[in-house]
């Protein structure tokens, strides 16, 4: 007896350890916020780190009726987690309080959230029937609206529901509800979307109905009256019903109707303060910096987080109150709020980087201007002051010419890009194919003929050049056979000297014999072997303008010389310079297109990138290094590798002798390069805009709101994007939908996006 009280105390001591490891915590969920008269919905009080030997005291809350339902319990990584769901109804239209749930523990009592319950009137429900065997079975909808006189830009929570008959012979359960169409003119909303668990039961004519609850959040466009809705959805419903003594579900589809439902929108009242930014809500701000101490000259992070119930995520970050003007400030961004916007209620995340301009002791307080519609009044939130601890001295200036300098224009013109066509991909795959065809017995004829065709040009060209260098050695007559040859070859620019030369000594009357200088007759070659078939680039250069000296210039005029230049010859180098001319000239987002443009033409853009804003492609790392080469190639090599190994088979069959072993050792390595490679390439390619190629990219070149939906309603999920690498996904209406690195997506402008491929 002794030894089983031990092990007793030494269980409850290891179970106290273990309940020690986290705090008690209380919450609640409520499955629908809008509920009408008589209609119970579920409301679960989630107990964790805290283990509960009966339900917990129900609070009061006449004239509301609160049942208990159902109680569940999880394990998850060790810790008990409980469910206690009870059953919230009322019976009269209003607006009432769910008040908190409290527990009493070791340290204190805790204590979970109120909710508010809006309860409509049943005739607010909408009639409709689904016919099933020739039977007509009823359903009920209904579109309910957390205010119906909201402010324009107020964003409120609404519900679309569906009450599915629960009456024999006929058990209706929604087994997928897709996606509601409702109309939603001058309104934004987002989807209305449900899951197959019912969220409560209504007893309503004599009939039990589920309870199915499609959530979103609107925002009004425009004053005036609106109307939300009609709509509809094509729902997915499971059938029970009786068979030969037993029961059987089916599932079948069927067309569910909702109603429309009207809101008179207000329009804001005069008199907004400055700094107000369309903020609409009740709301609180909370500012945390990352460091307190940094030195002169560096950069301070400062988080801000605006909580609350409104328009959380269309309105930008609060202000910093630099009265004194002690801080460089730079653009806020807003943190991506991970998903839709079911609800009115959350909190917006920003994020600013600050540059202390001298010493001083405290950061200034931000400040949030809004509209609280419940006090029909705007209203400032300020945060306290912060003590800050800035150390060391401030760097010498540096100027942008001094950190950045021009290039001198180099020799080669700028390569023509584009995208390679698929017949520029697929074109090397006639070589396998040849081979293949040659080892079954087709002859080699046709393309060593096709071989001899594309150097006859050549030959030619080299034949008649031999009639110039074998020209006398007078002056006179060599002149008279280069400027025929350069004629019969339809050019004349960069060969200019050739003809003046010939014009002044060929047409005298009676010229006389010239010696011809070796140096000179070796110049004047030179110049005409530029005209062979086989050069790619001119390498006449005679007429590039210098813009070396650009630095020189204020940066309008430096920048109006580049361009001139690059309409006679363009060459890598302009790109650079005229991304630092942007620079100078606070045009980032130009400035990140010319940089990203010098980049794609072979040039090291790092420093040049490193002070613009936006979003920038990041280094590889690991297997990422995989994206040095674009995704198709490792295709293409993988296609190699079976080609290999289908000529290797082929071999094997027909070919015998002497050249079967070099034949089966080369392709067999081919085979195995190619689909080790192009495999393995093909699963590790990394994922994302940074590692796609530059030429199917674009670049936001003016400040840009990214917005969710492609309109100037739609929630704003970054504030500005300008100098962001993108990938443009689809255009709309003027609106181009882009992907930043990182996977963020959003809509912008189709006007402040340009492709990098110029």
């Amino acid at each position: 007896m002794r030894f089983f009280v031990i092990i007793l105390l030494l269980a409850l001591a290891g179970g106290s350890h273990l309940l020690a490891e986290g705090t008690p915590v209380i919450e609640t969920k409520l499955d629908s916020s809008i509920i009408v008269v008589g209609e119970q919905t579920y409301l679960t009080v989630w107990v964790e780190n805290l283990t509960l030997i009966d339900w917990p005291t129900t609070p009061k809350a006449a004239p509301l009726a609160l049942k208990r339902e159902a109680q569940r319990r999880y394990q998850i990584n060790g810790k008990i987690r409980e469910g206690f769901r009870y059953l919230v109804s009322a019976f009269e239209p209003g607006v009432y309080r769910v008040p908190p749930f409290e527990l009493r523990t070791g340290s204190g009592v805790i204590r979970s959230k109120s909710h508010t319950l809006r309860v409509a009137p049943v005739e607010s429900l909408q009639t409709h029937g689904i016919k099933i065997n020739g039977e007509v079975t009823p359903y009920l909808t209904g579109v309910f609206l957390e205010k119906q006189n909201p402010y324009l830009g107020e964003t409120q929570d609404v519900e679309a529901k569906l009450y599915l008959s629960q009456a024999a012979p006929h058990l209706l359960r929604l087994s997928d509800g897709n996606v509601i169409n409702l109309k939603k003119d001058g309104l934004a909303a987002w989807r209305f979307t449900t899951t197959s668990e019912p969220t409560g039961y209504l007893d309503y004519d004599g009939h039990q109905f589920a309870i199915y609850t499609y959530p979103s959040s609107i925002n009004a466009l425009q004053n005036g009256p609106l109307v939300i809705g009609p709509g509809s959805t094509n729902a997915t419903l499971l059938r029970r019903q009786m068979i030969r003594g037993g029961f059987a579900t089916r599932s079948f589809t069927a067309k569910i109707d909702f109603p429309s439902v009207t809101l008179n929108v207000r329009p804001l009242p005069e008199g907004a303060p400055s700094g107000f930014s369309g903020a609409v809500g009740t709301f609180s701000i909370e500012v945390r910096p990352l460091s307190l101490e940094l030195e002169l000259g560096g950069s301070l992070t400062v988080e801000t987080r605006i909580t609350g119930s409104g328009n959380i995520d269309q309105f930008p970050g609060p202000q910093l109150i630099d009265i004194n003007k002690d801080w460089k400030q730079f653009e806020t961004m807003a943190k991506p709020s991970g998903g839709e916007r079911r609800s009115s209620s959350g909190t917006a995340e920003f994020s600013q980087v600050l540059r202390p301009l001298k010493k001083v002791e405290t950061l200034p307080p931000y400040r949030f201007v809004y509209f609280d519609p419940l006090l029909d009044n705007y209203e400032k939130k300020e945060s306290l002051p912060l003590p800050i601890k800035i150390t060391g001295e401030l760097p010498a200036p540096e100027s942008l010419g001094e950190s950045l300098e021009f290039l001198p224009p180099g020799k080669l013109p700028l390569r023509v890009l584009g995208k390679s066509s698929p017949l520029t991909r697929w074109a090397w795959q006639l070589i396998p194919a040849l081979i293949t065809c040659s080892i079954l017995g087709i002859a080699f004829r046709n393309k060593l003929k096709a071989r001899q065709i594309s150097l006859a040009p050549l030959r030619d060209f080299e034949n008649e050049l031999k009639e110039v260098i074998s020209a006398s050695n007078d002056r006179v007559t060599f002149f008279r056979e280069a400027a025929r040859f350069a004629t019969e070859h339809d050019t004349t620019e960069g060969l200019e000297e050739i003809f003046e030369i010939r014009d002044e000594i060929c047409f005298q009357q009676d010229p006389k014999p010239e010696p011809l200088q070796p140096s000179e007759k070796k110049r004047i070659l030179r110049l005409l072997r530029t005209l062979s078939p086989l050069l790619l680039f001119s390498i006449s250069m005679a007429f590039l303008i210098q813009t070396s000296n650009g630095i020189e210039l204020p940066p309008g005029e430096a920048k109006a010389e580049i361009l001139e230049s690059m309409e006679k010859v363009a060459v890598r180098e302009h790109l650079h310079n005229l991304a630092i001319c942007e620079q100078k000239l606070e045009n980032y987002g130009e400035a990140s297109l010319w940089a990203h443009r010098y980049q794609l033409h072979g040039g090291d853009s790092t420093k040049l990138m490193s002070g613009l804003p936006g979003f920038h492609a990041r280094s590889p790392e690991g297997i990422e290094w995989f994206s040095i080469l674009p995704r198709w190639i490792y295709f293409q090599i993988f296609l190699l590798g079976i080609w290999s190994l289908i000529i290797s088979i082929l071999t094997v069959w027909n070919i015998f002798g002497n050249k079967r072993k070099p034949f089966l050792v080369t392709f067999f390595v081919f085979t195995g390069f190619g689909l080790i490679i192009g495999i393995t390439g093909m699963k590790l390619y990394p994922e994302g805009v940074s590692f796609e190629p530059l030429i199917e990219l674009s670049i936001v070149t003016e400040k840009s709101a990214m917005r969710s939906l492609p309109f100037e309603g739609g929630d704003t999920i970054r504030e500005n994007v300008i100098g962001s690498l993108c990938r443009v996904k689809t255009t709309r209406a003027g609106w181009s939908n882009i992907e930043l690195p990182g996977g963020l997506t959003g809509w912008v402008r189709q006007t402040k996006v340009s492709c990098i491929l110029e």
